[in-house]
């Protein structure tokens, strides 16, 4: 499987989770310290001093926040978090910041077991609600946070930010787009991330219900998979999906394919016009139009 570029997901996906203070919090995606190539995560500015941040995850939010992502094919070490303490320590000095005014956020997909005993051993750890670890002690307000244990409706876009989605969880976050932020990258992820679910909502009878940008979106994806996958067995299996693929992507778009219509696709033979047909089936305005497309 190709490498999947976790960190643009991230950045939308924590920009989500703050929506309601976006005209507070300035993000600043790979925020680099010096000439070299050396960069913060995410640097959230607070704009206004004197608001507060209720959301769970931004309650200890000063006005330099300095937050350290590991995908879920990370680990976040002991190093990694001394590591994100220097990142803090490093841009208080260079931009003259108090360090009082900074505090400093990990972010793990997974339970971090061995970095939580170390912290445990050294300073106060405290956990205010599930994925969320308070460290008091360290010389910034600290926490850990862990994606996978967050709350599912206050923190929907870091807990969705996974490659282990059931289909149901997949179907949430599709469903909850209907935001002022774009998603692209985040959904461009958690669907690589999750091709199999992917596919698996798209084979139900009705399909899963998107927004118009985001299904055309996913119907790209889907098709893609069918695609991939057929390569990789016979031609016979593969011709055979790509008729599944043109009829599934109808029947979620239009309900109902003629029997004309699904008998010409299932006695299509050649894998390039199937491949042709899919594409007409995810953008065609209505059936008629496919239909016509069927003789071009």
């Amino acid at each position: 499987m190709a490498r999947i570029s976790w960190h643009p997901a991230f950045v939308q996906a924590i920009k989500h989770e703050f929506v309601e203070y976006r005209e507070v919090l300035d993000f600043e995606a790979e925020h680099q310290l010096t000439t070299e190539p050396l960069k913060i995560d995410v640097l959230i500015i607070k704009k206004k001093k004197n608001v507060e941040i209720k959301k769970n995850i931004g309650q200890i939010f000063r006005l330099f926040n300095v937050v350290e992502y590991k995908s879920p094919r990370d680990h976040v070490t002991v190093e990694a978090y001394h590591k994100t303490q220097c990142y803090s320590r490093l841009y208080a000095s260079l931009n003259k910041v108090d360090i009082a005014d900074m505090s400093v956020t990990v972010v793990s997909t997974r339970h971090p077991r061995k970095l939580l005993a170390f912290l445990k051993d050294r300073y106060t750890v405290k956990s205010t609600e599930r994925g969320i670890y308070r460290v008091e002690g360290d010389t910034s307000p600290t926490q850990v946070l862990v994606s996978e244990e967050l709350s599912k409706e206050e923190n929907l876009w870091l807990n969705s930010l996974r490659n282990d989605l059931t289909a149901e969880q997949f179907e949430q976050a599709a469903k909850s787009t209907e935001r002022e932020l774009s998603m692209d990258a985040f959904f461009h992820v958690i669907g690589e991330a999750n091709i199999k679910v992917l596919e698996e909502l798209y084979m139900k009878k009705n399909g899963v219900i998107l927004s118009e940008k985001l299904d055309a979106y996913f119907r790209d994806k889907y098709s893609a998979a069918y695609i991939a996958e057929g390569e990789a067995r016979g031609e016979a299996k593969e011709i055979e999906r790509g008729r599944n693929a043109v009829v599934t992507v109808l029947r979620t778009r239009f309900k109902r394919v003629p029997k004309e219509v699904e008998k010409t696709i299932r006695q299509m033979v050649d894998l390039v016009a199937l491949e042709s047909w899919l594409v007409q089936a995810a953008a065609c305005r209505s059936m008629d139009e496919f239909t016509k497309s069927l003789n071009g």
